[in-house]
C-alpha cells in the first residue's frame, strides 16, 4: 500500500475516482491475502470504496482515506468469512492456490492461511506492507501495544503451523 506523503495530504484533492483508480487494487490485494478469497476481498473493497464515494466530502479530510478503506473492507471481509464459515463453505472444496514461483512462498502462504483473518492482517500489513506498529493500529483502531501482542502472537502462531509440519 502506498504511504501517506510527508505533508499527510496524499488522497485528499477531493478527487474520488483518482483515489480509486490509485488505491482498490491494492487493498483488494492486501483484504484477499487475509481472507484467501480475492473474490470476497474485491466485493468488500467495492462496499467499502462505495461508503467512500457517498461519504467522500468527510472521507477526503482524513489524513489516510486510504487506511479508512482498508478498515471497512477489512470488517466487511472478516464478517463475510465468519459467515462463509458458519454455513460450512469453507471447507476441503475450497480451491488450492497456484503454485507460487518459491517452494517457501508456497509453504509460508499455506501456514498463513491456518491463520484467522485478523491474525493474517496483522501479518501482511506488517511484513508485505511495511507498515508499522503505530500505523497498524492506526488503521485497525486498536493501541499500538494491543498491535504488538497481537502482531507477537500472530507470528508465533504461523511458526508453530510451520514447524509442525516439517
Amino acid at each position: 500500500m502506498p504511504h501517506a506523503s510527508p505533508t499527510g495530504t496524499e488522497g485528499n484533492d477531493g478527487n474520488f475516482d483518482e483515489f480509486f483508480s490509485r488505491y482498490a487494487r491494492e487493498l483488494a490485494a492486501v483484504i484477499a491475502l487475509a481472507i484467501g478469497d480475492v473474490s470476497a476481498a474485491e466485493d468488500a473493497v467495492q462496499e467499502a470504496m462505495t461508503r467512500a464515494f457517498e461519504d467522500w466530502k468527510r472521507v477526503s479530510q482524513m489524513a489516510r482515506p486510504d487506511i479508512w478503506v482498508l478498515r471497512v473492507a477489512r470488517r466487511k471481509a472478516i464478517d463475510a468469512w465468519r459467515q462463509r464459515s458458519r454455513e460450512g463453505a469453507l471447507s476441503s472444496e475450497a480451491p488450492a492456490p497456484s503454485a507460487p514461483d518459491a517452494l517457501q512462498r508456497l509453504w509460508v502462504r499455506w501456514g498463513l492461511e491456518r491463520l484467522t483473518p485478523d491474525d493474517r492482517m496483522l501479518v501482511i500489513l506488517r511484513h508485505r506492507d511495511n507498515l508499522s506498529v503505530d500505523e497498524i493500529g492506526a488503521a485497525l483502531r486498536k493501541r499500538p501495544n494491543t498491535v504488538a501482542v497481537a502482531l507477537k502472537r500472530a507470528r508465533r502462531r504461523l511458526r508453530n503451523i510451520l514447524k509442525e509440519t516439517d
